[in-house]
Protein backbone atom coordinates (compact mmCIF):
# COMPACT_ATOMS: atom_id res chain seq x y z
CA UNK A 1 0.00 0.00 0.00
CA UNK A 2 1.03 3.56 -0.99
CA UNK A 3 0.45 6.77 0.86
CA UNK A 4 0.20 9.50 -1.24
CA UNK A 5 -0.30 13.14 0.45
CA UNK A 6 -3.41 14.99 -0.84
CA UNK A 7 -2.99 17.69 -3.49
CA UNK A 8 -5.19 20.45 -4.10
CA UNK A 9 -6.20 19.17 -7.13
CA UNK A 10 -7.56 16.16 -5.74
CA UNK A 11 -9.87 18.63 -3.42
CA UNK A 12 -10.82 20.95 -5.83
CA UNK A 13 -11.94 18.42 -8.49
CA UNK A 14 -14.02 16.32 -5.73
CA UNK A 15 -17.54 15.51 -6.05
CA UNK A 16 -19.36 17.16 -3.61
CA UNK A 17 -21.21 15.87 -0.51
CA UNK A 18 -24.89 15.82 -1.64
CA UNK A 19 -27.70 17.72 -4.37
CA UNK A 20 -31.04 19.03 -3.08
CA UNK A 21 -33.85 17.07 -3.12
CA UNK A 22 -36.07 19.72 -4.62
CA UNK A 23 -33.78 21.28 -7.30
CA UNK A 24 -30.66 19.24 -7.98
CA UNK A 25 -28.37 22.25 -6.87
CA UNK A 26 -24.91 21.20 -5.21
CA UNK A 27 -24.89 21.16 -1.48
CA UNK A 28 -21.18 21.77 -0.03
CA UNK A 29 -21.62 21.47 3.34
CA UNK A 30 -24.32 20.55 5.88
CA UNK A 31 -25.68 23.71 8.09
CA UNK A 32 -25.51 21.24 11.36
CA UNK A 33 -24.10 18.80 12.30
CA UNK A 34 -24.74 16.74 16.05
CA UNK A 35 -23.58 13.92 17.59
CA UNK A 36 -26.30 11.79 18.43
CA UNK A 37 -24.45 8.86 20.05
CA UNK A 38 -20.97 7.38 19.74
CA UNK A 39 -22.66 5.50 16.50
CA UNK A 40 -24.71 7.99 15.05
CA UNK A 41 -24.11 11.57 13.67
CA UNK A 42 -26.76 13.67 12.18
CA UNK A 43 -26.71 16.47 9.52
CA UNK A 44 -29.03 18.89 8.81
CA UNK A 45 -28.96 20.40 5.09
CA UNK A 46 -30.26 24.03 3.55
CA UNK A 47 -30.15 24.47 -0.20
CA UNK A 48 -29.18 27.91 -0.40
CA UNK A 49 -30.72 27.58 -4.35
CA UNK A 50 -34.43 26.92 -3.22
CA UNK A 51 -34.38 26.94 0.56
CA UNK A 52 -35.27 23.19 1.04
CA UNK A 53 -34.01 21.83 4.26
CA UNK A 54 -33.69 17.86 5.02
CA UNK A 55 -31.52 15.50 7.42
CA UNK A 56 -29.56 12.80 6.92
CA UNK A 57 -27.78 10.38 9.68
CA UNK A 58 -24.61 8.48 9.28
CA UNK A 59 -24.66 5.35 11.45
CA UNK A 60 -21.35 3.91 12.30
CA UNK A 61 -20.01 0.01 12.67
CA UNK A 62 -19.68 -0.84 17.06
CA UNK A 63 -15.95 -0.19 17.99
CA UNK A 64 -14.52 -3.78 18.09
Amino acid sequence: MELRPHSILTTVRSKPLITCAQCGKMIYVAEWTEDVDDRRVRHLWECSACGYTFETMARFPAAA
